[in-house]
């Protein structure tokens, strides 16, 4: 993806009230749930109600809930960010214990690092030629975590910030936290997108000092092929890198975490030659990694990763050598691919494993938005689909789990049903209330949901339901009463809300009703006991949403020797 000059034009160009789209059934519909924002890059809902939305500049705007019209921005990070061009703000996630542990992560194009000079490096939103021979505007991508306290996020601590990004394309991209409780993290191969790059356009003034001589561009993404080349390390261009979110450490478990003087990049790594993994999601309920890859000549692909639980061994997606199937011609005399073509295209250290689907372009396509959608208001058939969006092609995509097996069916290259088409510039797809599908539209500074109703003579949006803990009330703890609220749940058409609680994680909201509810935790064992805490929530029209928190319960310390209480 490349965010072309004309881009910039479009909010002002576009009407304010133009949104025009097309979908499946009348029953689908769209509605604007957030405006007014300058390029919004990612939207993240949090279990107590609020919303978060990162702007392309830095900029974090923090909502109360969907009703609140006057958002605060928590933080603004735009003196160190380079927003020309693909970069900018582009990757937001919430702890997933959050607001508990309040803690925010933020992956952008950091305008410096590398070198020793202090940002910012360049202008914000332009790249001053620094050579004669276009040599780009030499940054690195960061990951970080922010703390947030009241409205501001503060206390940014750097977890990584090892991508070597010489040209302002297909920098980084997606921050997420699988069900294994690590942080997966992308980023683009920093490349050049008008030629074939190797590095032989170095830039002087802030050269590549690891990558090994006619290895550089767009091989940076092929980087552990060649590793004992490198200088130091490798950089983590074009990979999908799985970390502590406490240290950015590469995570137990990784494919190359226990090979004794595997560098911190190696160790961090689960997945490589990927082009600009701009976005990609999680399957519910596991880590397995779905990665919309920004193609280039011919093809946008999609990417899986299986969940490390389930064995890790590296995964090499063949980019620059391979998209999709074939060879990329600029790349074929290679001496690095064609160390992968050889044996019928199962050569080096890792072979290259195709996509799980790819669709064909004919012009400067990027996939720009992927999410499952695992349940709610849409028709079953929708259940477990796999949604996919490219902003330039104005579509939105579905490839449905038809068998029931909880996956997308594999459907042919280029023939996955089309859900939505018509002024779609999406650059991010998440769920949201109601399991309703939500797509940020960076042109027209909007979130908008897209819902489902039966009776289209009657329609009605679910409720957004929130949960949070009493402010006297602690997540984790020794034994004790822990008090709940579900006051911040809202409903869009102002509706009255009726509440149902499920306080022991049985899965049945049986054990209170109203805006509040409290509970006895005890310890049931040795072991911290975590506790899956929801409140339903739902209008007068019989429309739903659920919202849950974890409580862990753990014994009095006085035990946690192994004494037992009840031994004589």
């Amino acid at each position: 993806m490349r965010w072309r000059p004309w881009l910039f034009l479009l909010p002002a160009l576009a009407p304010a009230g133009a949104i025009a789209q097309s979908w499946p059934t009348p029953n689908f519909r769209h509605t604007v749930a957030i405006a007014g924002r300058n390029q919004p890059t990612q939207l993240r809902f949090a279990h107590d109600g609020r919303v978060f939305v990162a702007e392309k500049s830095g900029a974090l705007w923090m909502y109360r809930n969907l009703l609140d019209t006057a958002p605060e921005q928590i933080a603004n990070l735009a003196e160190i960010v380079h927003q020309y061009q693909d970069r900018g703000l582009l990757g937001l996630a919430l702890d997933p214990r959050f607001p508990e542990r309040p803690y925010l992560y933020v992956l952008y194009s950091f305008n410096g690092g590398l070198f020793a000079d202090s940002p910012p490096r360049w202008p914000a939103t332009s790249c001053p030629n620094p050579t004669a021979d276009f040599a780009g505007c030499v940054i690195s991508g960061r990951l970080s975590r922010l703390t947030l306290a009241g409205n501001l996020a503060t206390d940014e601590h750097v977890l990584i910030e090892d991508w070597y990004q010489q040209y302002p394309s297909h920098s980084v991209g997606t921050v997420r936290f699988g069900a294994d409780g690590f942080l997966y993290v992308g980023g683009g191969d920093g490349a050049s997108y008008l030629g074939g790059d190797w590095g032989q356009r170095g830039n002087p003034d802030w050269p590549d000092q690891r990558s090994p001589v006619d290895q550089g561009g767009a091989l940076r993404a092929q980087g552990l092929e060649v590793e004992k080349l490198y200088t130091d390390q490798v950089w983590l261009n074009g990979t999908i890198a799985r970390v502590d979110p406490a240290s950015g450490d590469g995570a137990p478990g990784n494919p190359l975490a226990n090979v004794p003087g595997a560098t911190p990049n190696a160790r961090r790594i689960l997945a490589y030659g990927l082009r600009n993994p701009f976005r990609f999601t999680m399957r519910p309920g596991t880590s397995e990694v779905w990665i919309g890859d920004v193609g280039w000549r011919t093809w946008e692909e999609i990417n899986v990763i299986p969940d490390p639980a389930d064995g890790s061994a590296l995964r090499n997606f063949g980019w620059p050598c391979f998209e999709n199937h074939g060879h990329v011609s600029e790349y074929t005399l290679r001496p690095l691919c064609l160390s992968l073509y050889a044996g019928g295209d199962s050569g080096g250290r890792t072979p290259a494993s195709p996509p799980f689907y790819a669709y064909q372009h004919t012009s400067g396509n990027a996939i720009s938005g992927i999410a499952f959608y695992p349940g709610g208001t849409y028709p079953a058939e929708y259940r477990n689909a796999l949604f996919f969006a490219d902003y330039t092609f104005n579509r939105i995509w579905v490839i449905r789990d038809t068998n029931g097996d909880g996956r997308p069916d594999p459907v042919p290259d280029s023939g996955a049903e089309v859900f939505g088409q018509s002024s779609l510039p999406v650059v991010d797809l998440t769920t949201g209330p109601g399991g309703d599908l939500f797509y940020v539209d960076i042109d027209n500074g909007r979130i908008v949901r897209i819902s489902w109703d039966a009776d289209t003579a009657n329609r009605n949006l679910a409720p957004s339901a929130a949960i949070a803990l009493d402010d006297d009330s602690d997540s984790e703890g020794p034994p004790r009463t822990i008090e709940f609220t579900a006051a911040n749940s809202i409903d869009p058409e102002s509706q009255a809300l009726t509440y149902a609680w499920d306080l022991d994680g049985d899965g049945d909201f049986d054990d209170a009703t109203g805006v509040s509810a409290s509970r006895d935790y005890v310890a049931g064992g040795p072991a911290p006991e975590l506790i899956s805490v929801s409140v339903r929530v739902t209008d007068s029209s019989g429309a739903a949403d659920v919202a849950r928190t974890i409580v862990t319960v753990a014994r009095d310390p006085l035990f946690s020797d192994g004494f037992d209480a009840a031994d004589p």
